[in-house]
């Protein structure tokens, strides 16, 4: 999927980006993002600026992605010698520039389409901390996928929660069961979390663990029958974003609670 960088952000990044760095700090960041002109650009720093992301709408798969490098430091980092009251509208006219085309900036030089929820940041800020770079693959599959492929962000939504299950699996020094699908992960974490419901006095709790086993097996069972991942057979309806959002909520609000789990335990 290409997510081209719309023009008017690139009017307002170009801006800002020449206002706060020189051109050698530019020069930087734009090869960190991966954004290779066959020759460097000239003129001033505001036509350079614009002269690469046009050429990364042009060539790159994912000109947002490189975007996102670009501006890490930007968005960030005070450049040195600016006053934090001085650098902050720069960061905030780039935030309201990409809000106004449906993106969101992350930390980490993530832009995500706008919609996240804030399960999703907090699951995101877990991921990164606990360096998962398996999970955090999949998380930013589904958001680049959520309008575009509907499918895919499903498939990724079940694969970010089977790399979970397996990594908890792996670092505890459990058994990988035989079947390495989803439920029967599931099961193994499960019991080792002792989260399973008949184990469970509180009958609320109870219900609630009931209702995590039901998002994982909803979740497995989307993934096969309208994902990406397997043929498809007639169906009874398309896939739409909100099915595939549906489906990514229910993996972060599962994802999170695992992993905060994990954390408690391991503290």
């Amino acid at each position: 999927m290409t997510r081209k960088i719309p023009v008017p952000v690139i009017a307002v990044v170009s801006e800002v980006m020449a206002n706060l760095y020189t051109h050698n700090q530019i020069d930087r960041f734009m090869d960190a993002a991966g954004i290779e002109l066959p020759a460097p650009p000239t003129g001033n720093k505001q036509i350079k600026v614009r002269a690469w992301l046009r050429y990364a709408n042009a060539t790159l798969s994912d000109p947002m992605g490189a975007l996102g490098t670009a501006i890490v430091e930007l968005m960030e980092v005070y450049p040195a010698g600016w006053a934090n009251q001085v650098a902050t509208p720069y960061m905030t006219r780039v935030n309201n520039a990409l809000n106004e085309y449906g993106f969101t900036y992350l930390r980490g030089g993530q832009i995500i389409s706008k919609g996240t929820t804030a399960v999703g940041e907090n699951l995101q800020e877990i991921i990164r901390t606990r360096s998962l770079s398996g999970l955090e693959t999949e998380f930013n599959r589904i958001y680049e996928n959520l309008d575009a492929d509907p499918p895919s962000a499903v498939t990724a939504s079940c694969a970010l929660l089977e790399a979970l299950f397996k990594t908890y699996i792996e670092e505890n020094g459990l058994q990988l069961p035989s079947d390495e699908t989803i439920k029967p992960l599931w099961k193994v974490v499960r019991k080792d979390l002792k989260l399973d419901p008949a184990i469970v006095g509180d009958d609320d709790l109870k219900t609630i663990l009931t209702g995590l086993a039901a998002m994982v097996e909803g979740t497995g069972s989307l993934r096969t029958h309208k994902g990406s991942a397997h043929g498809r057979g007639k169906t009874t309806y398309k896939l739409k974003p909100r099915h595939a959002r549906l489906a990514a909520h229910a993996a972060f609000t599962l994802a999170s609670f695992i992993l905060e789990a994990w954390g408690e335990r391991e503290g």
